[in-house]
């Protein structure tokens, strides 16, 4: 076989059903000439819920399970809160030290369905890119998103990727320090944002990503994908376990009938209330309303990178500046 593919899952206990149907759908398309190893990055996931992942293992694919908590422990209190996500979100930041052996690694969320073999994704050239991924989907649809983009970022709206599907190649990981200028950005400015992880990375990264189809992360949106259609990415509450209108939710129903979660799951759509669709709607009322809020504060991206680059010269030394500027040299 080939050298083995890394794939990279970040998970809570809450998350596991979910996280069983991607898995499914991952291993329906592998090759047989290929080596797979699925790694879940994990804090709280029980025993038995681990057992029932691992039963997916195959010949050719690995499932094995890490715990990231040691490593999140001296940043935990520092992460900045996320309107629709988990600290787990913030896992694939240590993938490049807790994972020396790999030179390149695919990171994918727990809310996709793989309709084709994911080796064709590993394989793309990201030499010289720190992630190979897909834009934004959102942010060409509304105003306030690419606004919010471009005023709060800080970068054009139209290089804004999206963090749930990525081609990762750690060596230019390790070789950026990406990792550590993470944190560093996190303990100096800790900025208010509306996804941390996906928008931290997008200022690390911009200047560094290779854009794919967005066949290999399509969005539930009328629109066709570009070139053959991949993976199918629920994100934000636009799930096919709430709402059985949800587009591609059918191709997430064909590998769910295959999960020992499938009658949890079925239950999770049949008993979606009214109620829970108003919770929804008052939800993504609350994210546009949090987007007004952070145009207010101080703490953007924006604001600090251009406050912190006017002041430089008259408030820090030579050596501090050239730190600074290393950091931030993707903005």
């Amino acid at each position: 076989m080939n050298n083995p593919i890394p794939i990279f899952f970040a998970c809570n206990d809450r998350y596991v059903p979910y996280l069983d149907v991607a898995i499914i759908s991952l291993i329906s398309h592998v090759s047989p000439d290929r080596e797979y190893r699925i790694t879940v990055l994990k804090s709280d996931i029980t025993e038995h819920n681990q057992e029932m992942i691992r039963k997916h293992a195959t010949e050719n694919v690995s499932i094995n399970f890490y715990d990231v908590s040691k490593m999140l422990e001296p940043t935990k209190d520092k992460l900045p809160n996320m309107f629709y996500y988990s600290l787990a979100a913030y896992y694939r930041f240590f993938i490049e030290t807790a994972f020396p052996q790999y030179e390149k690694a695919i990171y994918l969320d727990c809310d996709v369905i793989l309709l084709n073999d994911i080796a064709k994704l590993y394989d793309t050239d990201v030499s010289n890119y720190l992630v190979g991924a897909v834009y934004e989907q959102n942010t060409d649809r509304s105003p306030v998103f690419t606004n919010y983009v471009e005023e709060i970022i800080g970068i054009p709206h139209n290089t804004y990727f999206n963090s749930g599907v990525m081609v990762m190649n750690l060596s230019e990981f390790r070789k950026e320090k990406v990792q550590e200028k993470f944190l560093w950005m996190l303990d100096k400015y800790h900025f208010d944002s509306l996804a941390p992880d996906q928008e931290y990375l997008n200022v690390i990264c911009h200047g560094k990503v290779k854009y794919l189809p967005n066949g290999w992360n399509k969005h539930s949106f009328p629109e066709p994908p570009e070139g053959e259609l991949n993976l199918c990415h629920f994100a934000l509450s636009n799930k096919p376990w709430h709402y059985s209108e949800t587009i591609n939710g059918e191709y997430f129903w064909e590998y769910a009938k295959l999960s020992e979660f499938y009658s949890f799951l079925l239950e999770s759509l049949n008993n979606y209330s009214d109620a829970d669709r108003q919770r929804d709607y008052e939800g993504f009322t609350a994210l546009l309303k949090s987007i007004d809020e952070i145009y207010k504060s101080d703490r953007t991206f924006r604001k600090l990178w251009f406050r912190r680059k006017s002041a430089a010269s008259a408030t820090c030394s030579a050596k501090e500046s050239e730190t600074a500027d290393t950091v931030f040299q993707a903005v």
